[in-house]
């Protein structure tokens, strides 16, 4: 499937500009299903439904291959990463593992201020939101939290890891009216225990939180298949 005008144009912008826009309104399109899996991005196309250059549209397809959003076929070109059941289980595995390794970190490396950044992302993580906007929050959030300050190797698995969830959290929260809520509550909750300086609290809450998204998203997808 080939992309075709779905997203307003940009306007005028600087390079740099171009291309912050562009890799956010392309995620926004990817994450929220107007742009579904396997979707063909033609950087010519984009380009000219975004009202930019060619440069910043290649800029920002690299930058969401890097975040695993967008997969680059020498063939088909680029196109939006397709999700799989497989693809589903491997990550969230990952991240069980890696989860207590993180914790133990990063309530030694958290700050104050990171904190209260964190808290101020989950209060306008409301029920009436986007859900876009919900996504794009909860990756911010968790890469707040979830970040190591210390061990460079596994902040960088771990954001990559948080990328490509977006795509399953999506699904997550677009099919579950409920799940929303459920969210909610744990990333309250996860911000109380960081304060508390509790790791084994942060892991147990965060790999129920992982465990729900992973259980609602696999249903849905087993549906799609059916």
């Amino acid at each position: 499937m080939k992309a075709n005008g779905v997203m307003p144009s940009l306007g005028s912008s600087t390079v740099r500009t171009a291309h912050r826009d562009v890799t956010e309104r392309l995620r926004d399109a990817i994450v929220s299903g107007v742009l579904p899996a396997g979707t063909r991005l033609v950087q010519a196309d984009l380009a000219a439904n975004l009202a930019v250059s060619v440069t910043p549209v290649r800029e920002a397809l690299r930058e969401l291959e890097s975040q695993g959003l967008v997969d680059f076929d020498p063939f088909r070109g680029a196109t939006v990463h397709q999700v799989s059941l497989a693809e589903l289980d491997e990550v969230y595995e990952i991240r069980r593992a890696l989860i207590p390794i993180a914790a133990r970190e990063r309530v030694r490396t958290i700050t104050d201020e990171e904190l209260a950044e964190a808290e101020t992302v989950v209060n306008r993580m409301t029920l009436r939101v986007s859900d876009t906007r919900w996504v794009d929050d909860n990756r911010l959030l968790h890469r707040l939290l979830d970040g190591t300050s210390g061990q460079a190797h596994l902040r960088a698995i771990m954001r990559r890891l948080s990328d490509i969830s977006s795509l399953y959290v999506g699904i997550s929260v677009t099919t579950d009216p409920a799940r929303r809520r459920r969210a909610r509550d744990d990333h309250k909750a996860l911000v109380k225990a960081y304060r508390k300086r509790d790791a084994e609290q942060v892991t147990r809450i965060s790999l129920r939180h992982i465990a729900d998204t992973a259980a609602v998203a696999r249903t849905a997808l087993v549906a799609d298949q059916a």
